[in-house]
């Protein structure tokens, strides 16, 4: 068993790290100490929490049932606890924690907890503090994770799931107001061959490369895309015609004049097409189709350029 003090145990839990010493003494003395037998269940997954447990002695398992079988989570021993939520909702418990041999746990009730928060609020000042900072850096996670998903790794640019959200939005407000926004394709010129002569690494650099030129020289409105191996895609809200023609050539002609940075002599070229709503289409596949077209034609007209789409 654990030498541990109540007080020293509670102070243990996440919840309550910011309360004082006299604070932990009086919910120390709320808890009480339990007995469970090897293969019991001390929590069953979807029964509504009503305790705090801190294991004083053994090992429990936290486990998902699933139809066929059972996932272990997790495997807690002494001084580790479970239940923390349950002390402040109703929600259900979200896994089964079971008794791998005989456990001795410290306990505390919900309703002998909700109690003292009403007797001294002072405590409840304190778990907010800590509360709000969990959430905190639990949104700053999700936003972290978020961005991760949103953005190619490699050139920093926003990817292909971010260029699909964002196309059907600039469609959507198309509808909806009549204001136009171009889509602007862009394919790297004989991209496969600087693969094959000088290896992936050093393709790999002239991507990324590239994508730091796009994001520097695209106008601020501007969205800059990586949308597959050498494919890349800028999307122009509040843009048309000889505009956006305009900053097609503006990011061809940049990526032609500058020196990528790497040890050969290289000199690197893209081509690009571009289509404007709601003139060559309303939904992203038709204006998708429409650039394509004019990214084909520029392909074939010699490279290192811009058409505009076919008229008719």
């Amino acid at each position: 068993m654990t030498d541990l003090r109540p007080t020293d145990l509670l102070r243990k839990v996440p919840m309550f790290r910011e309360l004082s010493d006299a604070e932990l003494q009086q919910l120390g003395e709320l808890c009480t100490e339990e007995r469970f037998e090897s293969g019991d269940d001390i929590v069953t997954i979807g029964d509504p929490g009503h305790a705090l447990y801190i294991v004083l002695e053994g090992e429990v398992q936290v486990v998902y049932p699933a139809r066929s079988s059972e996932y272990e989570l997790a495997r807690l021993g002494t001084g580790e606890c479970f239940g923390e939520m349950a002390l402040l909702n109703e929600m259900p418990r979200s896994a089964t924690v079971r008794a791998l041999e005989e456990v001795h746990t410290l306990t505390l009730e919900k309703s002998a907890f909700q109690e003292q928060l009403l007797r001294t609020p002072s405590v409840a000042v304190a778990l907010l503090s800590t509360l709000s900072t969990r959430i905190r850096n639990a949104d700053e996670q999700i936003s972290g994770l978020s961005d991760k998903a949103m953005k190619d790794p490699l050139t920093g640019l926003l990817n292909r799931r971010a260029f699909n959200d964002r196309i059907n939005e600039e469609c959507d407000r198309t509808r909806r107001y009549g204001e136009p926004f171009s889509l602007i394709l862009i394919d790297l010129d004989k991209f496969k061959s600087i693969n094959d002569s000088f290896g992936h690494d050093i393709g790999d650099a002239i991507l990324a490369w590239v994508g730091r030129l796009l994001s520097e020289h695209t106008r601020s409105a501007d969205s800059a895309f990586r949308i597959g191996g050498e494919e890349f895609a800028v999307l122009c809200p509040s843009s048309a015609g000889q505009v956006t023609e305009n900053a097609a050539e503006r990011l061809v002609q940049v990526v032609a004049n500058a020196r990528p940075p790497v040890r050969f002599d290289l000199v690197v070229t893209m081509s690009a097409g571009f289509a404007s709503a709601p003139m060559d289409g309303r939904r992203p596949d038709e204006l998708f189709q429409v650039a394509d077209r004019a990214l084909l034609r520029a392909k074939a007209d010699g490279r290192n350029r811009v058409c505009a789409p076919a008229e008719g």
